[in-house]
């Protein structure tokens, strides 16, 4: 083709891409968006918000479906269209802020983007991940923290932006940890708004009492947009995603309640939730009082031959407080199940582990014994039911126990079984919850002054 005619079509895609943003999608990430059809109506939706057709808009879809990158792209192009401006976008944990702060900025830096915007750059006198500036910026270009961090000297002159606040259910479902996300976005967040600024809130509908939630029970929306991974005759919202077949084999293999809040965005009602106000502490925040540990116990509630989990629960005292140290969750049989329960042991240097002694607590409380080094493995046989234990310690373990978040699968699923229990009907799986009532029981035979 005439090369002539050639560049008449690039500055064409280029025109396109600054006045349409999904067309910068495309422009941007050819192969990746014209995959994921489905973005379209989401990118449509953010430049309506940027437009001044609409001022509020929540986003919620399953995960891998791209939404925090096809955000930092919306981030940059707003700026690029509007460098004078200012952008805000918050998230769960500074970490995550950190890693979409320099994504967006990687993409104003990219070449592709200058081919787009000539004009504009990122000012070299303020450009940390905190906060960054274009070279027409009028204080600062883009900025945002963690849930729960501070944003000082700051406002937002055209877009504020949530992206996910939730670090994941046992946040969303612990009413305590839910209230001061929302407080944390009403209080830091949306004062950073300044008059005219519209808003963007994107994240995955983990309790019907979260931040979308709360303020679609207000009217606070001009538009919301709800992706479920399958549609009404269980096919893949999106194949390039995840296919149909894989989306099935997850549905049958995740908690109910999960999948539906998680992927179907159909969040968890928390109505009837026993323990969905635990007390909670992040693991860095642990990390500066776990010296003061003063003993360590642990229960083990062990699967009955595959059907259930073996759930794993460590306790450690300070004063007179009792947090939950470590945990292990999992269906593996017992070659597994035992050398992680030892090497739990051995890491927090237990004192003593009771083990129930269902129809396979014996055999493993005597291959656990000899595999720790200073544990104590104590059988115990339990004549009340579970529900009944369950319900008889629950005030305990509202009130006494204080859990550490880790980042890991057992912490996870061992917090989002006990968030899920329910006080009213069946539950599909209760491991978590009675391995913290023999905790429970546990703990207050050791530690006489913490009986309740």
């Amino acid at each position: 083709m005439d090369p002539i005619r050639l560049q008449a079509i690039e500055l064409f895609k280029q025109e396109l891409a600054r006045r349409s943003f999904w067309d910068f999608c495309l422009y941007y990430d050819y192969d990746l968006f014209s995959k994921r059809p489905f973005l379209k109506d989401v990118a449509t939706a953010f430049q309506e918000v940027t437009d001044g057709e609409i001022k509020s808009l929540s986003v919620s879809m399953p995960p891998r479906a791209g939404k925090s990158y096809v955000t930092s792209l919306f981030c940059a192009w707003t700026l690029g269209n509007n460098p004078k401006e200012s952008v805000m976008r918050n998230t769960c944990t500074a970490t995550l802020y950190a890693k979409f702060s320099y994504d967006t900025r990687a993409i104003v830096l990219s070449q592709t983007f200058r081919d787009v915007f000539p004009d504009v750059r990122i000012s070299p006198d303020k450009a940390n991940l905190q906060g960054w500036n274009t070279t027409q910026s009028k204080m600062v270009g883009y900025f945002g923290a963690g849930v729960g961090g501070t944003i000082i000297g700051f406002g937002a002159s055209l877009l504020a932006i949530t992206d996910d606040l939730y670090t994941g259910i046992e946040t969303a479902l612990n009413e305590t940890a839910n209230d001061k996300v929302i407080q944390w976005k009403q209080a830091t967040h949306d004062s950073r708004m300044e008059s005219g600024c519209r808003r963007i809130d994107i994240g995955t509908r983990w309790s019907r009492d979260d931040v979308i939630g709360y303020q679609m029970g207000n009217n606070e929306y001009d538009k919301s947009i709800i992706v479920k991974a399958l549609d009404d005759n269980n096919k893949s919202f999106c194949e390039a995603v995840m296919t149909t077949d894989e989306y099935l084999d997850k549905r049958n293999k995740t908690a109910k309640e999960i999948w539906l809040a998680e992927y179907q965005q159909q969040p968890v009602d928390i109505l009837g939730r026993m323990f969905a106000q635990l007390e909670t502490i992040e693991e860095s925040d642990f990390r500066k009082i776990h010296k003061q540990i003063e003993g360590t116990i642990a229960y083990v509630d062990v699967s009955d031959q595959g059907k259930d989990y073996t759930a794993v629960a460590i306790a450690g005292v300070i004063k007179d407080k009792i947090y939950i140290v470590d945990y292990l969750f999992t269906k593996d049989n017992t070659d597994v199940t035992i050398p992680l329960t030892a090497s739990l042991m051995n890491k927090w240097n237990v004192s003593y582990c009771r083990v129930e002694s269902n129809s396979m607590g014996a055999m493993f409380s005597r291959d656990l014994q000899r595999q720790v080094t200073k544990t104590k493995i104590l059988q115990v046989h339990n004549t009340t039911n579970k529900m009944t234990r369950i319900l008889m310690q629950s005030a305990f373990i509202l009130q006494k126990m204080t859990f550490v978040l880790y980042r890991n699968s057992s912490c996870r699923t061992f917090l989002e079984n006990t968030y899920t229990f329910s006080k009213e009907g069946k539950n599909k799986n209760d491991d978590a919850p009675d391995c913290l009532a023999g905790l429970s029981m546990f703990t207050q035979s050791m530690f006489k002054s913490l009986r309740y």
